[in-house]
């Protein structure tokens, strides 16, 4: 059986194909012309598919979350709005807006007032000056002391990656002033501290967002709704969590103030303009924490050992029909590999759909891709001293011809 499973054509082949790979991922597309297709491709994971595709298109109201649209930052306006919504008991409120600097000290008196009047604030930083060496942000800006002495901040930074599309969040970070924990995590802490207890003991720097929210899945309210004291804002906001941020639902002045890209945009190729504001990913990252459905993704070692295997017995089921079928060879050979970037296409879905398992399984998509046609180029250039080197292996690797 060993003899059968074990051939050093296979992992020659194999090894070969990977080289390829590594090559490959060293060439940079530096070309004009060819950077919205690298970049295209850079943004696009296969599930993306089943984010914008494949869930359930039916809005599920989330009752838990509110988010309060504090349109362009007016402090006056936001230090009034903090007094209405407080005054209606909400369990958290969470301000995703920046207050780097102080301006009028009458109007900032008024909304420090408010702030102190808030004993479940939590107001919006950002960390800077990020050292490698030492795994640690230099600076936590974008609230100035005045402020935060009275209120707990979170930073709402988001991890840089190489794509324009928010798919992580981190929910702690180290910084020369001690441990600081994200926007979101602060706000479900107030909520359910349980649940962020379930969440810091997976133990992952960085966490895959699990979207399961559109903004139109969260009752939202315009900021003349909320000054409006005709209304009784404590049915609609008692005990809930409210996060009040830009979030326009008419576009407004600054359209793509604060909005970014996400798995959820209906375009996942080719994406021109973000599709959801900061607020509502921080709103999707506080459900998924208060839910306990995390994103668990396999570990790159697993992956690249099933690429590795994948591609090796792919060259042995070749080799095998090219011994049986010669006269087919070529056109069976790549229907097999057409059906077998499908399955994998559709397993990938699968597992993310159902299981909430992310596979990154590139390498094998390209060793999928790739392995027939290395397997063709070594037939076509190998000479015979390399089958000589072949034979001096042990009698378990030589690769045997069916009679």
């Amino acid at each position: 059986m060993w003899r059968k499973l074990i051939q050093p054509y296979a992992v020659i082949i194999t090894i070969y194909v990977f080289i390829l790979i590594w090559l490959l991922s060293l060439i940079s597309l530096n070309l004009h012309f060819l950077n919205p297709f690298s970049h295209g491709i850079k943004d696009y994971e296969i599930t993306d598919i089943v984010y914008s595709r494949m869930r359930n298109e039916q809005i599920k109201m989330e009752d838990r979350i509110v988010i309060v649209n504090t349109g362009q930052p007016d402090r006056a306006q936001i230090a009034q709005m903090l007094d209405r919504i407080n005054a209606a008991q909400p369990k958290a409120i969470g301000l995703d807006v920046l207050f780097s600097r102080r301006k009028d000290p009458a109007v900032d008196s008024l909304l420090l007032a408010s702030m102190i009047k808030c004993e479940n604030l939590i107001l919006a930083s950002e960390l800077e000056n990020y050292r490698e060496d030492i795994d640690e942000f230099q600076a936590i800006s974008g609230v100035d002391s005045f402020f935060n002495q009275y209120a707990r901040t979170g930073y709402v930074n988001f991890p840089s990656t190489e794509t324009r599309t928010i798919r992580y969040f981190s929910p702690t970070e180290n910084t020369a002033e001690g441990q600081a924990y994200s926007f979101a995590t602060e706000i479900a802490r107030l909520y359910d501290p349980d649940a962020v207890e379930k969440l810091l003991k997976r133990g992952k720097d960085l966490e895959a967002i699990h979207y399961t929210s559109t903004a139109n899945s969260y009752i939202q309210f315009e900021p003349e709704t909320i000054l409006d004291t005709t209304i009784d804002l404590g049915p609609l906001l008692s005990g809930k969590i409210v996060l009040m941020g830009y979030s326009s639902t008419e576009g407004g002045d600054c359209p793509l103030l604060d909005k970014f890209y996400t798995p959820l945009n209906p375009r996942y190729t080719g994406r021109t303009e973000p599709d959801m504001y900061g607020i509502a990913i921080h709103a999707n990252i506080i459900q998924m924490i208060l839910d306990g459905k995390f994103i668990n993704k396999v570990p790159r070692w697993l992956s690249f050992a099933l690429a590795l295997l994948c591609c090796y017995f792919n060259v042995l089921l070749v080799d095998w029909i090219e011994d049986r079928y010669p006269r087919i060879y070529h056109p069976v050979t790549r229907v097999i590999q057409v059906i077998e970037l499908i399955l994998l296409f559709f397993i990938i879905s699968l597992l993310f759909y159902a299981f909430r398992v992310k596979l990154d399984f590139t390498y094998g998509t390209l060793g999928l891709a790739l392995y027939y046609d290395v397997l063709l180029s070594y037939e076509s250039f190998s000479k015979r001293r390399h089958q000589r080197l072949i034979n001096k292996l042990p009698r378990i690797f030589r690769k045997e011809k069916s009679e």
